[in-house]
């Protein structure tokens, strides 16, 4: 749950950044001094990743070499095919805003001798729009997409814990259900003994009788008499130990389904809250996906 509510938080934050990506053009500073560029706001993410990300980026173009040095990445002879046959340089520079999650980014293209400007080439300035806004788009919805990724974890975790109480709490019922059937057939037994008990004590009374009468017979005769008798006792003892365990039995069975009621109980609750959390967590993963199509 714990988890769930720092990514809910951190969705919050996101959602405050997903927006348009606009571009401006204007001076702005490089290593080559004050020049013509197109200016852009990333959202929600790093200076790292995005200067990282750029560097492959120009390196994806047919080139001489790509470098970085500190917050500068420096594109030599970079061809690109929209720009024609004739290679350009391209300076990008990337400032950080950590509170805000917010990487301003400033690119400039050298077309030789001349700074791009929509003012003198409108079509390659356009071109070179596209590669910015295309890229800061992709930088933006990037992490946005990986929080709608950890968002659809997070449910999918919930679904899961969601189904095994599903499956404890029809575990249980079963279990209730069983100890009834044993309780069930514990007391059929229960009776069958008492009736096979009641036999058994006619029997013996009987035999008492047998033995009291051979008291005054030869020793060999009694002694049989009296060896009937004591096997029937002990017979009779054996049912009363059976009912009594038998007994013990139903009380356990009882004590199970009780506790399995109250466990029951208890796990319909944990099912309410579990399912309040996916539907909290459901609207997350809906915000996450919003988030991710507000950015263009």
């Amino acid at each position: 749950m714990k988890t769930a509510l720092i990514l809910a938080a951190s969705l919050a934050t996101l959602a405050a950044s997903a927006q348009r990506i606009e571009l401006r053009e204007g001076s702005e500073k490089f290593s080559t001094g004050s020049q013509n560029a197109i200016s852009t706001t990333i959202y929600a993410n790093t200076k790292d990743d995005v200067q990282s990300a750029w560097k492959s980026l120009m390196k994806d173009y047919k080139n001489e070499k790509v470098k970085s040095d500190k917050n500068e990445v420096f594109g030599d002879n970079i061809l690109i095919k929209e720009f024609g046959n004739n290679p350009v340089d391209v300076y990008a520079t990337f400032e950080e805003n950590k509170k805000e999650m917010t990487v301003k980014m400033h690119v400039a293209f050298d077309l030789g001798g001349a700074y791009l400007a929509s003012s003198d080439n409108k079509d390659k300035y356009q071109q070179a729009e596209k590669i910015v806004k295309d890229f800061a788009v992709k930088m933006t919805k990037e992490p946005l997409q990986q929080k709608v990724k950890d968002a659809e974890k997070v449910q999918s975790k919930l679904e899961d814990e969601q189904k095994s109480l599903e499956k404890d709490n029809k575990n249980l019922k079963s279990d209730i259900e069983d100890n009834k059937s044993k309780i069930t057939k514990a007391e059929k037994e229960i009776k069958e003994k008492e009736v096979e008990l009641e036999k058994k004590k006619g029997e013996i009374e009987i035999q008492k009788k047998v033995v009291d009468a051979s008291a005054g017979a030869v020793s060999e005769q009694a002694k049989a008499s009296k060896k009937i008798l004591d096997k029937l006792q002990d017979q009779q003892k054996d049912i009363e130990k059976d009912i009594k365990g038998l007994k013990s039995d139903i009380e356990s069975c009882n004590n199970k389904i009780k506790k399995a009621e109250d466990d029951i109980k208890k796990n319909e609750s944990d099912q309410d809250k579990k399912k309040s959390e996916i539907s909290k967590q459901k609207d997350a993963v809906s915000d996450a996906k919003k988030n991710v199509d507000k950015v263009d």
